[in-house]
């Protein structure tokens, strides 16, 4: 694949695709907690997408819910304490392991999967206007790409390192 060095040394911040990606993040941010706040949620955008993997497979060990993206096992635990007191999640002992616990969502945290199926489509088609179907499917291939490849210089560091 041919590089476009023009892309990668650029003169302007604004060229620096990185930046653009954080600035994106940020907007995505900002704009998140405006759509909670929309449907008087108090809610983290880590809150969220927790909730939303136990919205998929609900009854997830706390270390099934911890990945690269929610962060260490302190983090996880953090959050999970906060949604727990929100009533968004629940703990209950695993009757097999009474080391560890499962975690279900909460009737409020289905309540809050009915307000995401209502409001997060709109939010979306505002946030994607002028992008078909084709540009999503792209945008998402370059961006796990990027990914993929930040992630596998990581664990090539920890192996030369480890």
């Amino acid at each position: 694949m041919k590089k476009n060095k023009s892309l990668i040394h650029a003169e302007a911040l604004d060229d620096i695709i990185n930046y653009l990606i954080y600035r994106i993040a940020r907007l995505l941010r900002f704009k998140f907690h405006q759509d909670m706040k929309a449907v008087d949620l108090d809610m983290t955008q880590e809150q969220y997408f927790l909730l939303f993997k136990l919205w998929q497979k609900d009854g997830q060990y706390q270390a099934e819910l911890a990945d690269g993206f929610l962060g260490d096992t302190p983090n996880i635990t953090r959050i999970i304490d906060v949604m727990e007191k929100k009533n968004y999640i629940k703990r209950k002992p695993d009757p097999n392991d009474r080391r560890k616990f499962r975690i279900f969502v909460a009737e409020k945290g289905w309540e809050i999967k009915r307000l995401y199926k209502i409001h997060a489509p709109k939010a979306r088609i505002a946030d994607y206007k002028n992008l078909d179907d084709h540009d999503l499917v792209e945008l998402r291939r370059i961006l796990k790409t990027i990914e993929d490849n930040i992630i596998s210089q990581q664990k090539a560091n920890i192996n030369r390192e480890g």
